[in-house]
This record gives structure tokens, sequence and C-alpha cells, in this order.
């Protein structure tokens, strides 16, 4: 079984969404942690929004390739989105009404991993459609630090 090292982080995350000519952005700082297993780092924490908590966890894989997940299997919905480097990646967004085939293009993605001291920047540009229809262009910028 691989080691796992689990730290303390805070947690700055800005984002921003635009759809129909519309741009909305949103910023979030929250504590979390940090699990290193192997050569993969995970980053969990619970976001809170308009009264609400959200599980979100990110997956950054050693080949650069970054997951992000919304919600948890026990909840109504969850969203899981995958990020390559030019390249389109399914999934499934589950919601109460049922699963809905979700496609994520990344059009750029930069990842940077510091040990001493512990910290990391994940940016991502994508576009997102849900069954077939562009929903809309996302940028998001993850930092942290323990």
């Amino acid at each position: 079984m691989a080691s796992k090292k689990s730290t303390p982080i805070k947690i700055h995350l800005e984002t921003e969404i635009t759809q129909d000519g519309q741009t909305e952005s949103h910023v979030f700082d929250e504590e979390g942690e940090l699990i290193q297993m192997g050569t993969t780092t995970y980053l969990r924490y619970l976001e809170h929004a308009q009264g609400q908590e959200t599980a979100v966890r990110f997956k950054l894989a050693e080949d650069g390739q970054v997951q992000l997940t919304r919600g948890t299997e026990k909840d109504a919905t969850q969203l899981r989105l995958y990020f390559k480097m030019h390249d389109a990646q399914g999934s499934l967004y589950q919601t109460q009404y049922g699963n809905l085939p979700v496609l994520t293009t990344t059009n750029h993605l930069l990842m940077t991993l510091s040990d001493e001291p512990l910290s990391g920047e994940v940016v991502v540009h994508y576009q997102l459609e849900i069954s077939q229809q562009v929903v809309g262009d996302y940028k998001l910028r993850l930092i942290f630090n323990a």
C-alpha cells in the first residue's frame, strides 16, 4: 500500500464563468487538506456558498492531468471533471433526475507544486458541454499552501 501523508492547507480558488456573453466571478477562501499518495496529490475541502456546503476534491496527477470532483456519491448531485491539455475528456454529471453526459475541452492547463514550502497553483481554462450543449467557458485558478 502506498504511503499517505496528510497536511492542513489554506485554499484560495478564483473562478470565472462566461455564458451567453455574460461573465461572473467567484472567490473562495477555505481550509482544506492535502493528501500525498505516491506521486498523486489530492486537495480536499468544503466550499461554503449561499448557505450550502459542497465537498470539493482536486486530484493532481504527476502526468499533468487534473480531476475536479464536486459533491460525493451520497449527494443528490455529483460532478466529476477531467482536464488534460488540448484534449476533450468525458464524464457524467450525476443529478437527482439522472446522469447527464459532460465533456470538458481544456484550452490551458498549468500546474506548479512545491515541497518547500508546501504550496502550489493550478490554472485551468476549459469549455464545458452538458448533453452536447456548450454551457460556457470557465477559468479556475487554485492556490494552496500549508
